[in-house]
């Protein structure tokens, strides 16, 4: 018994270690992979602006910029319910071939100023307010080089900035201070700018390309081509955009064909890249970012003092590899760590279960397997279907993006998928006590069984325990932002540092997803596991019952649209669903162990619940604050 003892703890040390090593290697690496093994500098930027606005950003430059070596300028921009590091792929690879890069959050996201702060007009003005910055204060820009690019929400910051400058050159005949524009996701203006007092339309005389999801889910949708954004190339709309510069253009409109032709005596170029992609894979893709390089290159060309580095010759992947190799380090660190304290720490050793509870008496009647396949099934089925009603009718009242705020709830993202995870973990545990008392009795099933058994003091330690691994967790996320300027992530799953709004933001919701793992774990581990069933089965068919209902959602969302070129459900709420195609799974592995080793569902239900909330609150946007 003592050898098998010894044997688990070895073990569950040597995991501990693999979960430092992997997250030492993710912070290391990823550094060495966005500053391009020291070549590129990446800097911290903290701008107050007009009426007392913050914004916040970060800044890659290489070091052979200098005021004798002046290198082009590209300024990034996030899309909606994200934050700067969203532009990972772009911040790395253009940084690399000699660019400046300039990435923010936007107003109402990451640390930038809440909304609720910032006058309506405003909204989308900060990249102007960064590209006046950089002109008037930074000494190794080239000032008649500067790009702007964004995706989705950000794709219409960037052309309000675009239109802000196109109009200031009009009106004063003054050089348009931007030279280059690339929109990801989004619409471009397909003619020419009106503007009052100015007889005539206005091309904006710049370089101008748009990268276009042949599976977007909001964008692109022309009437002439039967709202199918797989054909916007056949529009009218994307030949009216070739058109600024090239009138004797012929349709359709070719893919990644650059037409050029005179704007102010000068040439400038438009071109169209379509990708076969959805519209958050446009951050996060070899293909998207293949078309950036090209843009920036024929549009401000090679930088002084390096040579041209092909589209193909891609290293932000490896960054999302590392910064996931983190992510999955912390992940593999909650339960060898608690376990190191309970073990170690006579305070919480009673939290150690002598014995893991029995599993339910195996099914042995027609009635109890019908039950249990029944409840699984509906277990599995009942979370999506209230995904939608509870998400965008409900809470979201049918609005396009989340914005059902409260002064204390001031995240409607998160606002949503809380009430989503309170309607769905109430329906479960009404599901799980009806297959109790279908058959649970009968076959002898006790709430023995369930592992929710405990007192208020072993309740009390294990959110005290709980909260100290959570608290290690980001301390760990802190070091790696603080020395390396790096997080942990991979694409729409991230853990980064968060402030103080964000803490209380932490403190509002974190009820609600602790209550979902709860009940997710009382399923799991009180209902799933019977007698019989080898231990790896009830992890696995646990896993399935957690996302198959949701993969069958996003399967009818997306092959609904294969087939009709039109989605079923609202795209936004969809979207917000992918994490949880891998967070939830993961949890169902991490609280099984936690179950196995303290012997009831409380420590690995709340450690998680904790963490996934700030992972949360941190990633979306902020429409208002209880600090303002």
């Amino acid at each position: 018994m003592n050898e098998r003892t010894d044997g688990k703890k070895a073990s569950r040390r040597l995991w501990l270690w693999i979960a430092l090593g992997c997250i030492a290697v993710s912070t290391i690496g990823s550094y060495l992979v966005q500053s391009s093994c020291g070549s590129v500098q990446i800097r911290q930027l903290k701008l107050v602006v007009k009426s007392g606005y913050e914004i916040n950003g970060q800044m890659y430059i290489p070091r052979k910029a200098s005021a004798k070596n002046k290198l082009p300028m590209i300024v990034l921009q996030h899309g909606s319910q994200h934050n700067l590091q969203m532009q990972d792929m772009n911040m790395v690879e253009l940084s690399r071939r000699g660019f400046v890069v300039i990435a923010t959050d936007a107003y109402g996201h990451g640390f930038s100023t809440p909304r609720s702060k910032v006058a309506p007009q405003d909204n989308f003005s900060n990249m102007i307010s960064v590209v006046d910055y950089a002109i008037s204060n930074l000494d190794f820009i080239d000032t008649g080089k500067i790009g702007i690019a964004g995706h989705s929400m950000g794709a219409a910051i960037t052309t309000t900035t675009l239109k802000y400058y196109v109009e200031q050159a009009a009106r004063t005949q003054e050089k348009n201070k931007i030279a280059a524009t690339l929109e990801f996701g989004y619409d471009p203006e397909y003619s020419p700018y009106t503007f009052d007092g100015i007889a005539d339309p206005v091309i904006a005389d710049v370089d101008w390309g748009v990268v276009a999801g042949k599976y977007d889910e909001f964008f692109f949708r022309q009437k002439d081509v039967g709202n199918d954004p797989a054909k916007i190339l056949q529009s009218k709309a994307a030949l009216d955009f070739i058109h600024q510069v090239d009138p004797s253009a012929t349709g359709p409109v070719k893919n990644g064909e650059y037409y050029k032709g005179p704007v102010n005596g000068k040439e400038h170029i438009r071109v169209f890249y379509q990708n076969p992609e959805t519209h958050p894979q446009n951050v996060f893709s070899t293909r998207s970012s293949a078309s950036a390089i090209d843009f920036f290159y024929r549009s401000l060309g090679v930088p002084a003092g390096f040579g041209k580095i092909e589209s193909a010759d891609q290293v932000w992947q490896w960054k999302q590899f590392l910064t996931c190799l983190g992510l999955a380090g912390i992940l593999l660190f909650l339960y060898p760590f608690a376990m190191w304290i309970i073990e170690s720490v006579p305070f919480f050793s009673e939290l150690k279960a002598e014995k893991v509870p029995p599993a339910a008496p195996a099914l042995k009647t027609a009635r109890q397997k019908a039950t249990y396949w029944i409840d699984w099934l509906l277990g599995m089925a009942v979370p999506a279907a209230l995904a939608m009603p509870v998400m965008h009718y409900w809470i979201g009242k049918q609005s396009f993006a989340p914005t059902t705020v409260t002064r204390w709830f001031g995240e409607g993202s998160v606002n949503e998928i809380a009430g989503w995870s309170i309607a769905a973990a109430l329906c479960l545990l009404a599901l799980f006590f009806a297959a109790f008392a279908v058959s649970g009795k009968q076959s002898g099933t006790t709430t023995e069984n369930w592992g929710v058994k405990t007192s208020g003091k072993r309740l009390w330690k294990s959110l005290l325990l709980a909260a100290l691994t959570f608290s290690v967790a980001y301390l760990m996320v802190f070091v790696a932002d603080f020395f390396f300027s790096t997080d942990y992530r991979i694409w729409l799953i991230a853990m980064k540092t968060f402030d103080v709004a964000d803490f209380l933001f932490f403190i509002a919701y974190v009820p609600a997803f602790v209550l979902f793992y709860l009940v997710n774990s009382l399923m799991v581990n009180g209902g799933n596991r019977v007698e019989g069933m080898p231990d790896w089965l009830v992890t696995l068919l646990s896993c399935l019952a957690n996302v198959g209902g949701i993969l069958v959602l996003l399967a009818i969302q997306y092959g609904g649209y294969m087939r009709t070129g039109q989605y079923a459900f609202n795209a936004m709420r969809t979207i917000n669903l992918f994490p949880f195609v891998v967070q939830v799974p993961v949890a169902t592995i991490i609280t099984r162990k936690y179950f196995k080793a303290t012997g009831d569902i409380y420590l690995g239900s709340i450690t998680v619940g904790m963490l996934y909330t700030m992972m949360l609150v941190t990633q979306v946007a902020v429409n208002t604050s209880i600090l303002y």
